[in-house]
């Protein structure tokens, strides 16, 4: 917080003030991605292909593979409309007990596994697809180009698998299986980051809507991905996460495990449920998910709108200040207030450990 500090930190707005967040008990959340492909690519492709398909797609594939992984609408919800208001772009801003957590880039990755960092290369493949005729492009016919593409064309096999894959799981924006030119180009590029294509379709939906007034609609829609959004959710609040998942068995192995991998079956509680969470005595809320060990892109991150708002509410949180409600009414903090209440905090986790 700087050398000098300010006699308060001014904390941003939320979009619903504590206590009037909006309760709707039957919300139905419109979502489109499906793994029914993964199968199909399976059957199709050689051993060889399947391998370099899951060289970029192993952790998502295994996701959704797992029949017992199924968005839970009523936790989604809860933690919509608790969202902090915000300039950024490329961030989104929640709160759970007052206590804040970011979900971006980087922590879609950490669920994922996905490539978000590295330069476009640009097509590699010079391939005369009939998905680059017409105006449209449907999931249909890159399996039917697939289909009858030779078999001794891999890179090509390879490419078609990958943009059928993540364009069903990751970037779908209808039911309709339809999708624009774009990314049939950036598919002959087998290193293309589509993990930053699909966060960003992820969090425009988020975005479109929390802004769209969860208070008069019990449906909305979320685009791309959105069950990366819960998974982070139960990674920030471990108290809910403990008690609605069931967790993988450990497996050492070399190289990052990634959040999505952890994870077995998830259950659909209630609204009711989860925010009795929230009002649990030992709640601990992660503002900043911790780096996972020997994750090559840990430091990914977009180009956003600085906020020294919420570069106060990281720093302080980071620290171990535990938000109020009050402090979010009054939209700040007061500085010795905060001081006092992260030494006397030290204080007596210095006490536990000499007690332990």
């Amino acid at each position: 917080m700087g050398d000098s500090l300010p006699l308060t930190l001014t904390l941003p707005e939320l979009k619903y003030p504590i206590g009037s967040e909006p309760k709707e008990k039957k919300v139905s959340i419109n979502q489109h991605s499906t793994s029914m492909y993964i199968s199909i690519v399976e059957s199709i492709l050689t051993a060889d292909e399947i391998e370099r398909v899951r060289g970029f797609l192993r952790p998502v594939m295994r996701l959704s593979g797992r029949s017992e992984m199924k968005l839970s609408e009523k936790t989604v919800y809860g933690i919509l409309t608790r969202s902090i208001v915000t300039i950024k772009k490329n961030e989104a801003w929640f709160h759970f007990a007052g206590q804040p957590m970011k979900f971006s880039i980087r922590e879609f990755h950490m669920v994922t596994g996905l490539k978000c960092n590295g330069e476009v290369e640009g097509p590699r493949g010079k391939y005369e697809w009939d998905l680059l005729k017409g105006r449209t492009r449907k999931l249909s016919d890159v399996l039917n180009q697939l289909k009858k593409t030779r078999v001794d064309a891999s890179d090509e096999r390879v490419c078609l698998a990958m943009l059928l894959l993540v364009e069903s799981i990751l970037l779908p924006k209808n039911n309709k299986g339809t999708f624009p030119l774009e990314y049939v180009n950036k598919a002959k590029d087998m290193m293309y980051p589509w993990g930053r294509d699909a966060n960003l379709v992820l969090l425009r939906s988020i975005q479109k809507a929390v802004a769209n007034h969860l208070e008069d609609t019990s449906k909305f829609e979320l685009q791309g991905y959105p069950l990366v959004f819960h998974l982070w959710i139960l990674e920030s609040i471990p108290l809910l996460r403990d008690k609605f998942i069931n967790w993988a068995p450990t497996v050492d192995v070399p190289g990052p495990i990634y959040l999505c991998e952890k994870y077995t079956e998830l259950e659909n509680p209630s609204l009711e449920r989860v925010l009795q969470i929230e009002a649990h005595k030992k709640l601990k809320v992660t503002c900043i998910l911790p780096p996972i060990p020997y994750d090559p892109e840990d430091d990914v991150s977009m180009e956003d709108e600085h906020s020294d708002e919420l570069e106060s509410v990281k720093d302080i949180s980071k620290k171990g200040y535990k938000f109020k409600a009050d402090d979010w009414k009054n939209k700040s903090v007061d500085t010795l207030d905060t001081l006092d209440a992260l030494i006397h905090m030290k204080i007596h986790m210095t006490e536990n450990v000499e007690t332990s």
